[in-house]
């Protein structure tokens, strides 16, 4: 079962609010599980990347001028402008024109983004050319690592023994800028998304339940309460065949949980 991102989820992570999370965690559920993102841990170091990348969720445009960019061969930067023309731009920040070339080729429209390079600060191609940066390079299988692991990376000509957060980080950024901010983001989308894990559990007592929740809950707050008391009891009650009170004791723990957590998210994230 695909993981659910919910805008309250990226302003716990963010601790704020801003008005791109709700088309963000839109085109996430969408697109990220075509590319098999769709786990709590997978999301943890994809989310905290896009954290960093993007501030907060506030822009899917880099804030400099991209004139450091003008004659920067690496990045196919052959004509006058391409620097400023082809900045960051997505949730990873896509720079230059071989990189505006190689999206577009990959979406069958060869010269997609370099003619119309602003479409990648639209949420839906933002979170695609994402998707296709974390494919191309393999990092869900970085991601599954335990975060004990100790894995290899070549940083400025060195190879270093690395986490894998820091693997992703180095990956995503070309190098080792703004690390503590990723590890710090990383590790509250760790407390942020722990709070889902249980999202199985709680669609299997849902099928007891019946609609137990409403719409606009967050889906991690039910799945907290199921991991406690009331969880025990309606497995308990399941066992027996009392299918009313198993109702009863699922409908309990999504919708009083769910409540909380909501509560708790709105005091957390600033307006």
């Amino acid at each position: 079962m695909a993981y659910l991102i919910t805008p309250q989820q990226l302003a716990a992570i963010a601790g704020r609010e801003t008005p791109l999370m709700a088309s963000l965690a839109l085109w996430m559920n969408r697109i990220c599980p075509e590319y098999e993102i769709d786990t709590a841990k997978e999301y943890c170091h994809f989310l905290a990347q896009a954290c960093h990348e993007t501030d907060h969720f506030r822009t899917l445009r880099e804030y400099a001028s991209g004139k450091a960019y003008e004659g920067r061969l690496d990045l196919g930067n052959t004509k006058p402008g391409d620097g400023v023309r082809f900045k960051g731009r997505g949730i990873f920040q896509t720079t230059g024109r071989a990189n505006y070339l190689q999206l577009g080729i990959r979406k069958g429209r060869r010269d997609l983004f370099i003619n119309n390079p602003e479409l990648l600060e639209q949420a839906e191609y933002a979170v695609w050319s994402a998707c296709e940066f974390w494919q191309t390079r393999s990092l869900n299988d970085v991601a599954n690592h335990a975060d004990g692991d100790i894995l290899k990376k070549k940083l400025r000509g060195k190879v270093t023994e690395v986490s894998p957060v820091e693997y992703i980080s180095i990956t995503i950024n070309g190098g080792d800028r703004g690390m503590a901010e990723r590890k710090k983001y990383y590790a509250i989308a760790q407390q942020v998304l722990g709070e889902a894990s249980a999202v199985p559990a709680v669609r299997e007592l849902a099928e007891l339940a019946g609609p137990s929740l409403r719409d606009d809950e967050p889906v991690h707050g039910a799945a907290k309460a199921v991991r406690k008391r009331d969880k025990k009891a309606a497995r308990k009650a399941a066992k027996k065949g009392d299918k009313k009170a198993a109702r009863k004791a699922a409908k309990k723990a999504a919708k009083k949980s769910a409540k909380k957590a909501a509560g708790k998210l709105s005091a957390k994230s600033p307006a």
